[in-house]
C-alpha cells in the first residue's frame, strides 16, 4: 500500500547556495510555464554526513516565514541533533536537561508555528541506553522548555498551532501495549496549553492519540472505541476524531464498516483528511470532514484497486492522496470541487507510481514519483494539470538528485530531499529548500516570485534586519496580531518558565 522507503527518511544538508536558470529544458519540451528554483542546501551538524526534514507523516516544518526544520546526524553515533534555518541563519535547539541517571540527546522538530515556536520532543537515556521521550516546545532562540507529563511518562508534541497550543500524546504509566498509537506504550490524547497538559478522553476504548491542532483550537487524532479485539486485527477497533468545545466525536462512526481509520491533516479551515477500512480490512476509501459533515472520497472517483488515502488538505478543500491501480501500483491523486484527478507519474524518467505529500491553496502538488522495478526516485510538482521532474527546473551543475518533495507553501517554497552526487559528500543526503526565481502561473494569472524569494535567501545579516522590524514581530503575514503580544509579559511566562 506504501512505499515511502527510508530514503524518505534520511534526508541531509550542506550550506550552499547555487544560482538557478530562468529557462529549462522542461519548459522547452513541453511548452507548460514553469518557475525555475536556486537551492539552498542545508549543512549537517557536528561532522555528521546526512540531514532530514524531520515532521510528522512527512510534513516537514516549514513556515510561511522561510524558517525550516532540519535534524541532522552529529559526530557522536546514534545522536541527532535538530535546528531551524531561517535566511542563513542556523539555530539549535537545545536537548532535554540532564537528570540524575539521565541525559539529553536527541531532539525531534515536528511543527513549527508562524512565530517560529517548534514543537517535538526531546530525549534521555540512562546507563542501559534506553531512552525516555519528552514532549517540549522551544523557543525561536533555540532554548527548551519541556511540556509537563507525570513522572516516568514518555509523551511526544506532535504539532502546534499560531497561539501557541501543541498537541499529541501522553503515555503516563508506561504500560506496554502493542495496539496503542504511541510507542508500544498505553497512550491518551492530549492539548498542552502553556506548557499545561489537558487530556482528551477516549472514543471508548483505553488509547487515544492526538496529532493535528489548528488556529481554531480543533484537535485531531485516532482512538480505540472499545478495548475488544477485533477478529482480523487483534487490536481493538479505533476511529478518527475532532475535539472541540470540551467534546471528542467520532467523526467516521465504524469507519466504512472496518476496525480502522485515522487523520492524515487538519486545515486552518477546518478540513480533516485521512482514510477508514472497509469490512475484511482490505480496502481503504479516503475522506474529508468538515463542519459535521464526512465525505466519502472515494465515492467521487478511484482508480479501482481497494485503496484510497487522503494525504493532505489545502485551506480550499482541495485534498490529495494516493489511490491504487488494479495492477498494485499506487498513483498521487486529487480530489477537487466534486471532481477526481489522477496525478499519473513520471512516466518518462520510468516512474510507475508516485505519493504526494502536500498541496498548496494554488493547487500545485508536490511528492515523489518512483519506479517499482528500480527503487529510483524523483521529487515532483504537479501544476497547470501536469506532473514534472523537479530535477528539470534546478540548475544542472547542482550537484543534486531530489529524491522527493515533502513539503510546498502558499509562496511555492518547497522543502525537499536531495542525494548528493558530486563531491567530497557524494552518496549522502540533504535537505534542500528550493526557491522561484522567475515568475508562476497559476489560475489568477501571472505572479513575480523574484521579490520574497530574494529576501527569504539573504544573508544571516540581512535576515537578522528583517526580524528586527515591528511588523515581523507583531503580525502574521495575513496581518493578525500576534497573539503573544496581547498579554503584558514574556512568551517564556506564557510556557509557565522562568524568563
Amino acid at each position: 500500500m506504501k512505499k515511502i522507503k527510508s530514503t524518505l527518511l534520511a534526508l541531509a544538508l550542506l550550506n550552499s547556495l547555487l544560482a538557478a536558470t530562468d529557462v529549462t529544458a522542461q519548459q522547452a519540451l513541453t511548452g507548460v510555464k514553469h518557475q525555475s528554483y536556486a537551492v539552498v542546501v542545508l549543512p549537517p551538524t557536528g561532522g555528521g554526513s546526512n540531514t532530514l526534514l524531520p515532521g510528522y507523516l512527512f510534513f516537514a516544518p516549514l513556515t510561511p516565514g522561510g524558517t525550516a526544520g532540519v535534524l541532522s546526524d552529529t559526530s557522536t553515533p546514534g545522536v541527532s541533533s535538530s535546528y531551524t534555518w531561517t535566511a542563513g541563519r542556523k539555530v539549535t535547539l537545545q536537548p532535554l536537561p540532564q537528570l540524575p541517571g539521565l541525559s539529553g540527546t536527541n531532539t525531534w522538530l515536528n511543527r513549527i508555528n508562524v512565530w517560529g515556536l517548534s514543537a517535538g520532543y526531546g530525549t534521555r537515556l540512562d546507563g542501559t541506553g534506553a531512552s525516555f521521550d519528552q514532549a517540549t516546545l522551544w523557543l525561536p532562540n533555540g532554548r527548551v522548555f519541556p511540556l509537563q507529563a507525570p513522572a516516568g511518562a514518555q509523551s511526544h508534541a506532535v504539532w502546534v498551532n499560531d497561539f501557541g497550543q501543541a498537541s499529541g500524546w501522553i503515555a503516563p504509566d508506561s504500560i506496554d501495549d502493542g495496539c496503542s498509537f504511541g510507542i508500544n506504550f498505553q497512550s491518551q490524547a492530549v492539548m498542552w496549553q502553556f506548557g499545561v497538559p489537558r487530556s482528551l478522553g477516549t472514543l471508548g476504548g483505553t488509547n487515544s492519540s492526538a496529532a493535528f491542532i489548528n488556529d481554531r483550537g480543533q484537535v485531531t487524532g485516532n482512538s480505540q472505541t472499545s478495548d475488544v479485539p477485533d477478529s482480523i486485527t487483534g487490536c481493538p477497533p479505533f476511529d478518527p476524531f475532532v475535539w472541540q468545545n470540551g467534546k471528542m466525536t467520532d467523526i467516521n462512526p465504524g469507519n466504512f464498516g472496518g476496525a480502522q481509520g485515522d487523520i492524515n491533516f487538519l486545515s486552518n479551515a477546518g478540513h480533516a483528511v485521512g482514510f477508514g477500512t472497509l469490512t475484511g480490512e482490505l480496502s481503504f476509501h479516503a475522506f474529508m470532514w468538515k463542519g459535521g459533515t464526512l465525505t466519502d472520497l472515494s465515492t467521487t472517483g478511484s482508480l479501482g484497486g481497494g485503496v484510497d488515502i487522503a494525504f493532505n488538505v489545502s485551506e480550499r478543500g482541495h485534498t490529495v492522496g494516493i489511490s491504487t491501480t488494479p495492477a498494485g501500483t499506487v498513483l498521487a491523486v486529487l480530489w477537487r470541487d466534486g471532481t477526481f484527478t489522477s496525478l499519473s507519474s513520471l512516466t518518462a524518467e520510468g516512474d510507475d507510481n508516485s505519493e504526494p505529500f502536500r498541496i498548496n491553496s494554488r493547487d500545485q502538488v508536490v511528492g515523489a514519483s518512483f519506479s517499482s522495478a528500480t527503487g529510483a526516485e524523483h521529487a515532483f510538482i504537479w501544476e497547470n494539470g501536469q506532473m514534472t521532474d523537479l530535477n528539470a527546473l534546478i540548475p544542472a551543475g547542482a550537484g543534486l538528485l531530489l529524491l522527493s518533495a515533502n513539503w510546498i507553501d502558499d509562496d511555492g517554497v518547497i522543502a525537499a530531499l536531495a542525494a548528493v552526487t558530486a563531491g567530497p559528500d557524494t552518496g549522502t543526503e540533504r535537505a534542500v529548500l528550493l526557491f522561484p526565481t522567475g515568475r508562476w502561473e497559476d489560475d489568477a494569472g501571472t505572479r513575480s516570485a523574484v521579490a520574497p524569494r530574494a529576501a527569504m535567501i539573504a544573508g544571516p545579516s540581512q535576515a537578522a534586519a528583517s526580524a528586527a522590524t515591528p511588523r515581523a514581530l507583531s503580525r502574521t503575514p495575513d496581518g493578525r496580531v500576534n497573539p503573544l503580544l496581547l498579554h503584558p509579559f514574556s512568551p517564556a511566562k506564557l510556557l509557565g518558565k522562568a524568563p
